[in-house]
């Protein structure tokens, strides 16, 4: 049996296994990978589930079901290594450009048995990287996404395009309110899920310039009635900027339960203070939502206001940005948009995983018109000097993909920096392209990664 029909009886749903057996006992990393690859792009269940059972991966069909419901299927463009044992695979996700390094390993004594089957995100070469186009031709090419997405009613939300504070493009569409029949428009409120952390590390950069802090002062420094001083003592602020605390998340199962009484950002300490790390501080990359929550908590401290006032003083009425705010759910704010997540293929409003109020991690609310108003804030150096803004969009963690608040990526001409957000009916996306000046930004009340794919499509093809 050939490796094509090998692949074709993986599909069917054939043992794996077997198949292979007769085939030959010299199976290398990569063939074994193509099958997994073969299962994925397939979009079935049983397929994956026979390849990881045969293979002995120990994860579930479900985990890379919901992968590819995010990120689509994938195209094998490169080889970064391969041997009989290991293979690094260098992945192109079709539906969102993104770059995407897989790896597998085998077990030497049994060819048969899957030691590691990893994804994680890599910038790709340039050779295996969208090309390039006129501005006029992306500008047109990502308003009918949007249109098609909008007419499919898989999105709702709010798209721009800016070049040197000049918008470009400016696109709204869906529903802002499905009850009430209110439709979106330029003034129309989204929650920003994590992009919120753009402010809190923009804040604390702003106390480092003032002399109030250092990124190399320790947690019980500044928080002094930190339930877990062991954890205080050994953590810094640089760490929790960019993401190498060992800390982990604080959203979950029992943030749930509870999301109504946690009112302050202490409140979140009970739900993770008393967590073992998960590596040495510094070691290693582990985004941490719970890390930003002590980061606002900081700010608070070293102030002597509260988070949300402090960022509204220094951070938002600076930059004009008056429809930027994080008041509580069940206060009415208006244009705010109603957040929506699919529920057994239809849209339905999304409560349970609200929190009571935005928070320094995440979950405030923004328009379009305002993130373009901080994005062009930070380029004018009216809220952080250059030197903190350099360092802040740079790689400041162990794989480079983070700064200080800022996911960043490329050099050069094709560098970028900004930050993506994602929960159930919240998915937004801010791009900065500082060398040439452009700016993209894109909020909607959906889930991820409705708007965010089209972000990336229209920064991806930007001429530079």
């Amino acid at each position: 049996m050939r490796f094509k029909s090998f692949a074709v009886a993986l599909l069917l749903g054939f043992s794996t296994v077997a198949a292979a057996r007769q085939a030959s006992a010299d199976v290398h990393a990569q063939q074994v990978f193509e099958l997994w690859l073969a299962a994925y792009n397939s979009g079935e269940r049983d397929a994956l589930q026979t390849f990881l059972a045969d293979y002995k991966v120990g994860q579930d069909a479900q985990r890379f079901l919901d992968i590819r419901q995010s990120l689509g299927t994938f195209k094998l463009v490169g080889v970064k290594s391969s041997t009989e044992d290991s293979a690094q695979l260098m992945l192109l996700s079709e539906m969102t450009d993104r770059g995407v390094l897989a790896t597998l390993d085998l077990d030497p004594a049994d060819r048969f048995d899957v030691t590691k089957l990893q994804l994680e995100g890599m910038d790709l070469p340039d050779e295996f990287k969208p090309q390039r186009m006129r501005l006029a031709q992306v500008l047109a090419a990502g308003e009918a996404r949007l249109d098609a997405a909008r007419a499919a009613d898989t999105l709702s939300g709010a798209l721009a395009v800016a070049k040197d504070g000049k918008l470009l493009m400016s696109w709204h569409g869906g529903a802002a309110d499905r009850e009430h029949a209110i439709g979106v428009d330029e003034t129309t409120r989204f929650r920003l899920a994590s992009l919120n952390k753009m402010f809190t590390a923009v804040a604390i950069l702003q106390l480092q310039e003032a002399g109030k802090l250092s990124l190399d002062d320790k947690i019980a420094l500044h928080l002094k009635n930190y339930p877990n001083q062991q954890i205080a003592e050994a953590v810094s602020i640089r760490q929790l900027l960019n993401h190498t605390s060992g800390l982990g998340d604080v959203f979950g199962e029992e943030f749930e339960k509870r999301s109504q009484s946690l009112r302050t950002l202490n409140d979140y300490w009970s739900l993770a203070s008393a967590t073992p790390l998960g590596s040495t501080p510094g070691s290693e990359d582990g985004y941490s939502n719970y890390g930003y929550i002590l980061l606002g908590s900081i700010i608070e401290a070293v102030s002597g206001q509260s988070y949300y006032d402090y960022v509204d003083q220094h951070i938002y009425r600076v930059a004009g940005m008056s429809a930027t705010g994080s008041e509580p759910e069940s206060t009415a704010v208006p244009g705010r948009a109603v957040a929506y997540t699919k529920v057994d293929g239809k849209w339905a409003q999304e409560t349970k995983t609200l929190p009571w109020r935005g928070t320094s991690a995440g979950g405030g609310y923004s328009t379009v018109g305002d993130m373009l108003k901080f994005a062009e804030a930070l380029r004018a150096g009216r809220l952080i000097s250059p030197t903190s803004l350099g360092l802040a969009t740079a790689p400041q963690n162990n794989k480079g993909w983070y700064g200080y608040g800022f996911m960043v990526s490329g050099q050069g001409a094709q560098r970028q920096y900004g930050h993506e957000g994602g929960a159930p009916g919240a998915n937004a996306s801010l791009v900065v392209l500082p060398a040439q000046g452009y700016v993209v930004v894109g909020l909607s009340n959906v889930d991820p990664g409705a708007m965010e794919n089209v972000v990336n499509f229209i920064v991806n093809r930007l001429p530079l």
